[in-house]
C-alpha cells in the first residue's frame, strides 16, 4: 500500500516517547521501590572505577564543625517538646521549617525516639518524615532501621538510606542478612533501592560495584538501581561529569544504561551543550547508541529538527534506535514538519525506527493512519510487530472499519483472530 507524501503529511502527527518492538529497547527501569527516596545532595570525587576508591569521599555530606567533628548540640526533654509544639503549630512555613530544622540539629541516637514523637503525625511521603529519618539512621544505624519494624508508616527505606550513607559497609552487611521477600517489609527487594541511594552517596562507585553484582546476578532491578546511582552523580557534578564517570564503568547493558541517564539529564541542564560534550563521546564509544537514545528522548520535542541533525552528524549506525524517540517526541511539537521528514527518508532501517516511534503511541489518536505507516517499513518482522499493535487499537477504536480492513492486513490468520478475540474479552 503506498502513501503519498500529502497523505503522509497528514497522518504524520503520530507520536511515541520510544519504541520498544522491532529491535527492542531494554533500558527502561521499572517504578521505584515505595519505601526509597532521593535524600540529601551528593558529594563526588573525581572520576571513579568500580573497585578503585583511592580519594572517594566517605560522607562527605555531613555537618562539621572547625575542627572536622560532627556538630551535634543533644537537646534534653524539655526542648525537645517545647520545640515540636513549635513545629505542629507554626501556621507559617518558614517558623515551621526553622523548628524541624533545630530537631535535626539536636538529634542523637539517645533521643531520637523522644523526637521522633513529635514527628510522628506526618505521612510517610512528607520530605521532613522522610528527613528525620535518614536523619535517624545516620546517628543510629540498624536500631533505627528495626525500629522501622514495629511500626506501620513506610520509614525503614529512608532509614536505611541514612545509615548506609554515613556506614555503608555495616548497611551492606546487615542488608545481605534479608530474606529476599516478605519479613515485614523488612527484605532486600523492599529495601534494595533505599540501601542503593545510601551508598550512592556515600561512594558511588562502590554503589556502582553493588549493582553490577545485582546485574550479574541476573536481578531485573539493577538498570533502576543504576538510575539511582546516576542521579546522585549529575547531583554532584552535572551531567557532563556523569557521563564521563560512567564511560569508566564495566562494559555492558548497566553501563550503556549509565549513559542513557547522562543524556537525559544533560538535554534538561543545557541542550546544546549536551549535544557538544555527547558528539565527543559518542564517536566510538561501545554505547553511543544508549547516549543518543537518552539525548532523542528528552530532546526531540523541544527541537527534533536540531535533534535529527545532530544525529545525522554522527554518522554512526550504532545511534539508528535514538530515531524512534526522536519522532516521538518531534511530532508531538511539530507533527507537519515531523512527518515531512520521515517522509522524505529513504527506505532503511533507520526510517523503520522512525516509523515505529511515530506508531507506537499515536496508534490510539488515529489508527488506521497508525496502520498505513506500519506497512510501509521496510523490514519484514519489523512490519508485522508494528502492524500488530497498530492493528490491535484499530479493534478496539474502529472495530467496523478494523473488520473490513484486517483481511488485507497481510498479518498471520492466528495474529488476526487472538487479537480481535482480545478486544471481545475486554468487552
Amino acid at each position: 500500500m503506498l502513501i503519498s507524501k500529502t497523505h503522509r503529511t497528514t497522518i504524520g502527527w503520530i507520536a511515541v516517547s520510544a519504541i520498544t518492538f522491532a529491535l527492542g529497547w531494554h533500558l527502561n527501569s521499572s517504578p521505584r521501590d515505595e519505601q526509597a527516596t532521593a535524600i540529601t545532595s551528593v558529594t563526588v570525587a573525581e572520576t571513579l572505577v568500580p573497585g578503585h576508591r583511592e580519594g572517594s569521599p566517605q560522607n562527605s555530606d555531613k555537618g562539621t564543625d572547625a575542627n572536622g567533628s560532627i556538630d551535634h548540640r543533644s537537646l534534653n526533654s524539655s526542648q525537645i517538646s517545647a520545640i515540636g509544639e513549635r513545629l505542629r503549630r507554626a501556621t507559617d512555613p518558614i517558623t515551621r521549617r526553622e523548628a524541624f530544622a533545630e530537631l535535626l540539629a539536636g538529634l542523637t541516637a539517645e533521643n531520637a525516639l523522644e523526637i521522633r514523637e513529635q514527628i510522628a503525625h506526618l505521612k510517610a511521603d512528607d520530605p521532613e518524615f522522610r528527613d528525620f529519618h535518614y536523619a535517624w539512621g545516620k546517628v543510629g544505624g540498624m536500631d533505627a532501621v528495626l525500629h522501622g519494624l514495629e511500626t506501620d508508616q513506610r520509614d525503614m527505606g529512608p532509614t536505611l538510606a541514612g545509615w548506609a550513607s554515613a556506614d555503608p559497609a555495616s548497611a551492606l552487611e546487615w542488608y545481605e542478612t534479608l530474606e529476599t521477600e516478605g519479613n515485614g517489609g523488612a527484605n532486600k527487594q523492599a529495601m534494595k533501592a533505599a540501601l542503593v541511594h545510601g551508598l550512592a552517596i556515600a561512594d558511588p562507585g562502590n554503589a556502582a560495584d553493588f549493582v553490577y553484582a545485582l546485574g550479574e546476578a541476573g536481578d531485573r532491578r539493577a538498570k533502576e538501581m543504576m538510575g539511582i546511582v546516576m542521579g546522585k552523580v549529575v547531583q554532584a557534578g552535572g551531567a557532563q561529569e556523569a557521563a564521563q564517570w560512567a564511560t569508566n564503568l564495566g562494559e555492558g547493558e548497566l553501563r550503556g544504561h549509565a549513559l542513557w541517564e547522562a543524556g537525559r539529564a544533560g538535554v534538561r541542564e543545557n541542550p546544546d551543550a549536551a549535544l557538544a560534550w555527547a558528539s565527543a563521546l559518542a564517536q566510538d564509544d561501545p554505547n553511543a547508541g544508549n547516549l543518543a537514545y537518552g539525548i532523542a528522548q528528552e530532546m526531540g520535542w523541544r527541537d527534533g529538527a536540531k535533534v535529527a541533525e545532530w544525529l545525522n552528524s554522527l554518522d554512526s549506525e550504532a545511534v539508528t534506535s535514538a530515531y524512534g524517540p526522536l519522532l516521538g517526541g518531534w511530532t508531538k511539537a511539530d507533527p507537519l514538519a515531523a512527518s515531512q521528514f520521515v517522509a522524505d527518508m529513504p527506505p532503511s532501517e533507520t526510517r523503520d525506527w522512525a516509523i515505529g516511534g511515530m506508531v507506537y503511541t499515536h496508534r490510539w489518536e488515529d489508527p488506521a493512519a497508525a496502520v498505513a505507516w506500519a506497512n510501509e517499513l521496510s523490514s519484514a518482522e519489523g512490519r508485522e510487530r508494528v502492524m500488530t499493535i497498530a492493528a490491535e487499537a484499530y479493534i478496539h477504536k474502529d472495530p467496523a472499519g478494523a473488520a473490513d480492513w484486517l483481511p488485507t492486513s497481510g498479518l498471520p490468520v492466528e495474529t488476526q483472530q487472538r487479537l480481535v478475540q482480545s478486544v471481545q474479552d475486554k468487552e
